[in-house]
């Protein structure tokens, strides 16, 4: 049967309407993903089962990118008012559905500099990044803080991990010192400060070097923690899917509304 994973990212406020917020997307997906017959489940679940050919029910994770505190505090937004935390989205849901196991899986951003520049560069310095609330999410039963990369290799930050400081694309890191700065690294402070060593790895803009994805990766593995990695193309998990470029379909770019994720929907059951 079919195994799904979709892609949010709390940071997408432009406005209050589903194309332009992401919160208001999520809880009128997660309608939607019920009513197409589909079942929420745990992203381990669905990695598992995938991988495995396992399993008798077609089955969506839900993840998030960045690590942005709207993940899990409501906010109330300069521009658009206020808005409520994907956490308080899919808690109220789960309430109402029981029979769905639902929980969203954080891929943060580790370096505290690096968040620190993000949040005062991109955000107005209102405060955006903190990791205090990893161990609450963790603790939660709802969400599960997983490793997005020491700093993104975002062009915002400065210096990256990157040697040669080539910046927007995570392509460019693709040497063990580079790979060891931007998983290994990441995956330490992010068990330090969440109390849970990730389990998975989303890659910055689903970019990877051959290194990274084809050696780094699978021979560090079992010394990392990490079971899987993803990318942002959309796709099925199957038996026989590279575990280090798992598909994920992203909010906002494979779909944009209502209409085209239950086309998504149909087109992957």
């Amino acid at each position: 049967m079919p195994h799904l994973v979709l892609a949010y990212h709390a940071a997408n406020v432009t406005g209050n309407d589903y194309a332009s917020n992401d919160h208001l997307a999520l809880a009128a997906d997660l309608r939607t993903i019920v009513d197409a017959g589909w079942r929420l489940a745990p992203l381990q679940e669905v990695v598992e089962k995938g991988l495995g050919g396992l399993g008798n029910e077609r089955l969506v994770a839900l993840t998030c990118d960045d690590g942005i505190s709207l993940d899990y505090h409501d906010f109330d937004h300069p521009s658009f008012g206020p808005q409520p935390s994907l956490r308080r989205i899919v808690s109220e849901f789960a309430e109402a559905h029981p029979q769905h196991d639902v929980e969203l899986s954080c891929f943060v951003i580790a370096s505290p500099e690096a968040r620190e520049q993000l949040d005062r560069k991109d955000f107005m310095s209102l405060g955006l990044w903190p990791d205090q609330w990893w161990a609450e999410a963790n603790m939660s039963g709802r969400l599960r803080i997983e490793n997005h990369s020491w700093d993104h290799n975002h062009p915002s930050v400065d210096p990256t991990a990157q040697r040669e400081q080539s910046k927007g694309r995570f392509e460019p890191i693709d040497t063990f010192a580079e790979c060891e700065a931007e998983v290994a690294q990441a995956q330490d402070y992010i068990a330090e400060r969440s109390g849970r060593r990730p389990r998975y790895f989303a890659y910055p803009w689903g970019q990877s070097s051959d290194y990274l994805r084809g050696e780094y990766l699978p021979e560090n593995a079992q010394r990392l923690g990490l079971a899987a990695a993803f990318s942002c193309e959309p796709g099925l998990i199957v038996a026989g899917s590279d575990p280090w470029m798992l598909p994920r379909a992203v909010c906002g770019e494979h779909w944009r509304s209502g209409d085209e994720l239950r086309a998504l929907l149909a087109g992957f059951g």
